[in-house]
């Protein structure tokens, strides 16, 4: 049985060559005896996959699509994703960007992974290693199902909640955006 990992940079003109460098030597260490792997990537700014079907861009629809046909969802910390991961049924494996490596401006990555995690919403991992491990992880459980998924710590209206918060964070005029307000508003949600 072949297992299908979607992984997704985002849309940022920031690239993240780091996780792609990740999956990429993942690929290479499985060797011939490992189980069957087709890896789906969504690099956009990125330099491609060397071992992954590639695509640069895909709407949403099409994001929506890859999100349900994979075994395994691998992205950056967006909330979008996390939340459309979770409707698929699918508890995304997220790495935060990185400012000191050019990869964001700022660390909001960071806490919202941690803050997300902690609501069992993805796993957010830090360093390859951990990336590794909680790909193999995922590999061996049975993945939950979207009823573990909304009974899991926070409910249908907190997933709205963050999403009209997405939503008013990225129309905001870019005086009134910030990491802070983010996480702040955030833990004040339901």
């Amino acid at each position: 049985m072949t297992t299908r990992i979607f992984v997704s940079v985002g849309t940022d003109h920031h690239p993240f060559t780091r996780l792609l460098t990740w999956l990429d030597g993942w690929m290479d260490a499985l060797g011939p005896e490992a189980p069957d792997v087709t890896l789906v990537v969504q690099h956009g700014a990125t330099r491609p996959s060397r071992h992954a079907v590639n695509h640069e861009m895909l709407g949403a629809a099409e994001l929506r699509a890859q999100y349900e046909a994979a075994d395994i969802v691998i992205s950056q910390v967006g909330p979008g994703t996390i939340a459309d991961a979770n409707r698929a049924g699918k508890l995304p494996i997220v790495v935060p960007r990185d400012p000191e490596l050019g990869e964001v401006v700022d660390d909001h990555q960071v806490a919202f992974g941690d803050f997300m995690t902690a609501r069992g919403r993805c796993r957010s991992v830090r360093t390859r290693v951990e990336l590794c491990a909680e790909i193999e992880a995922q590999l061996l459980a049975s993945p939950p199902g979207p009823d573990e998924l909304a009974a899991s710590a926070h409910s249908a209206a907190t997933m709205t909640a963050l999403s009209a918060l997405t939503r008013d964070v990225l129309t905001a005029p870019p005086r009134r955006a910030s990491a802070r307000r983010l996480v702040t508003a955030v833990r004040r949600s339901p």
